[in-house]
């Protein structure tokens, strides 16, 4: 993977993507003042629908004319994701006693290889 091109933009898409989504909360919840649940969906929105558009264009090339459901593909990973994510955060905390915030740490660095490779793999994987 660290030889892959591919994976060096999934990894930049995905820090740019988080700055967004930390971006797009802030100004939604503290200058326009939504509630943060509000402002929560609309950066998971925004990040997810950036992520998907770069990763289509500059990470894997995709030229497939079925840009929709390769959408719901990309959607349906993340959201994956996020379940496996709340999974080992309570496997890693409550079962094994380790501090939530390496947890987190542990969980960032799996589930990127996890998405990148369920991404490669489905989502923007060429159909025939």
């Amino acid at each position: 993977m660290i030889h892959d091109q591919r994976w060096w933009r999934f990894v930049m898409v995905g820090g740019l993507c988080f700055t967004v989504n930390l971006l797009v909360l802030y100004l939604a919840t503290d200058v326009w003042g939504w509630h943060y649940l509000l402002s929560m969906l609309l950066s998971i929105a925004i990040a997810n629908t950036l992520g998907w558009f770069l990763n289509r264009v500059w990470t894997f090339v995709s030229t497939s004319t079925e840009w929709f459901a390769e959408y719901l593909r990309y959607l349906s990973v993340n959201l994956s994701s996020f379940v496996l994510s709340l999974l080992s955060m309570a496997a890693l905390v409550s079962g094994l006693g380790i501090h939530y915030l390496a947890a987190s740490a542990i969980n960032a660095v799996a589930l990127t290889m996890f998405n990148y490779l369920a991404h490669r793999g489905w989502s923007f994987a060429e159909r025939r």
